[in-house]
């Protein structure tokens, strides 16, 4: 079953009694600290968590904080737990042939996003390596906060950060964490080589992928009750959805303005740009300039710029200021490609700069947005035509579902629906049909 279609369930799921929409509101909390996979810490591996009376109990503790089935869960349902065991299968030692590594799951290219693939100094006595995306691969190396971080002790959550404990509740710290494998950093990304031999495309969306472990029985090792909005953030999902994009575009234009990415050949690492700007049929002429590629030669592939249109619709439900601003920056950047290296990243700069106004802007107003103001932006976008991109559609539904979802509107359901098959799949995807869809949603939606 495909991603989108199992997200399809998530607009019914609001009204199930199981989950709290937007029901905590907190700012978006700057942290200065370091991802868990470079945090230096002693990571004592999974088996540590794991007892009963810890986070390994079959059933939910009463008097206890949290559910302490954590790793029971994790084990079940949580597919980072498999992360690992998929470097085994035929695919992933068929994909390090190609690349001429010696096994899949020896090599560091793999292991550091399928695994807790901390230096052999930092592992534990108990810490196995075949254990994948575990405990400490999100929430830091345990070496100094494990036996002061539960109930019984009374420490509080600042003192477990301070002591290392990654704070993966805040919406922002969260998008950092999941995006340094799920679109990459300078020392791990999933370039076009790796892509070429065979891994997949990458896409994610924060919210989205957060509710999915809420979907087709999953039981998420963690649950967003009112307890849990007194000790930690627990940001609604417009929130949440901003502060992914915006980490997400930040990200990309961090990668583009890295050396690393720029050096020889025709274009930059191509991983950065939108895959089916060149894997498309050449049986129909799709290539077709939107608003925002003014200035990019006719046939050049483009930049994946999906997070940064759907910045502008945010733009739009903070203040409307910075919209044009942010619609004049992505298209330099289109034009900027086909110039120079130098005059890419000068013009990446830029528009990481009114990203960052719009971040600090979004801040300030603690995620107050007027979500039916962005909604609009999505569909007004796509009745124009500007989700002709695959990426760029997928991402605009996964944007609009979540805004229906987040406002209860059940009366959109069957065209959300008529919007997930038609995301569904790459190759079948039809621009001219989307943007009919949305002209229609957008009708409805008055």
């Amino acid at each position: 079953m495909s991603m989108m279609n199992k997200y399809k369930s998530r607009l019914a799921a609001a009204h199930s009694g199981g989950l709290l929409v937007g029901a905590f509101l907190f700012p978006v909390i700057a942290w200065s600290g370091t991802l868990p996979a470079e945090d230096g810490r002693k990571h004592v591996g999974v088996a540590s968590c794991a007892a009963s009376q810890c986070h390994g109990s079959a059933t939910t503790r009463s008097g206890s904080r949290v559910l302490q089935t954590e790793y029971v869960s994790w084990t079940r349902t949580d597919p980072h737990s498999g992360a690992y065991q998929t470097l085994l299968g035929k695919k992933s030692q068929a994909i390090a042939a190609r690349l001429g590594l010696r096994a899949a799951e020896k090599a560091d290219l793999c292991l550091d996003c399928h695994a807790d693939n901390v230096a052999n100094s930092l592992r534990g006595e108990r810490f196995q390596i075949s254990d994948g995306v575990a405990c400490e691969s999100c929430h830091g190396g345990a070496g100094q906060w494990l036996s002061t971080h539960d109930d019984a002790a009374g420490t509080s959550r600042s003192a477990n950060i301070e002591a290392g404990m990654y704070p993966a509740d805040r919406p922002a710290e969260r998008a950092r964490l999941c995006l340094s494998c799920h679109l990459g950093t300078k020392n791990k990304f999933a370039t076009h080589s790796l892509m070429a031999a065979g891994h997949p495309r990458l896409a994610f969306e924060l919210d989205t992928f957060t509710e999915l472990w809420r979907t087709a029985g999953r039981q998420p090792h963690y649950e967003i009750d009112q307890d849990y909005g007194e000790r930690k953030e627990a940001a609604g999902h417009v929130l949440t959805w901003v502060s992914g994009l915006l980490a997400d575009s930040r990200q990309r234009l961090s990668l583009i303005q890295d050396q690393t990415f720029l050096r020889g050949g025709l274009l930059p690492e191509l991983g950065l740009f939108d895959c089916h700007a060149c894997h498309r049929t050449m049986k129909v002429v799709r290539w077709q300039p939107r608003q925002r590629h003014r200035g990019l030669a006719r046939g050049m592939p483009y930049i994946n710029d999906s997070s940064f249109v759907m910045a502008i619709a945010v733009a739009k439900g903070i203040d409307g200021e910075l919209d044009a601003e942010l619609s004049t920056a992505i298209s330099g950047l289109h034009a900027a490609t086909a110039a120079s290296p130098g005059e890419m990243q000068s013009a990446a700069a830029t528009l990481d700069g009114v990203l960052r106004q719009l971040q600090e802007r979004v801040r300030a107003q603690a995620g107050r947005i007027d979500s039916r103001v962005v909604l609009t932006a999505l569909l007004e976008a796509g009745a124009q035509g500007e989700f002709a991109d695959y990426v760029g559609a997928e991402q605009a539904f996964m944007a609009i579902q979540m805004l229906a979802f987040d406002s209860g509107d059940q009366s959109m359901q069957n065209y959300l629906d008529i919007l997930a098959a038609a995301v569904e799949d790459d190759e079948r995807f039809r621009p001219a049909e989307f943007a009919r869809l949305l002209r229609e949603l957008k009708n409805e939606t008055r």
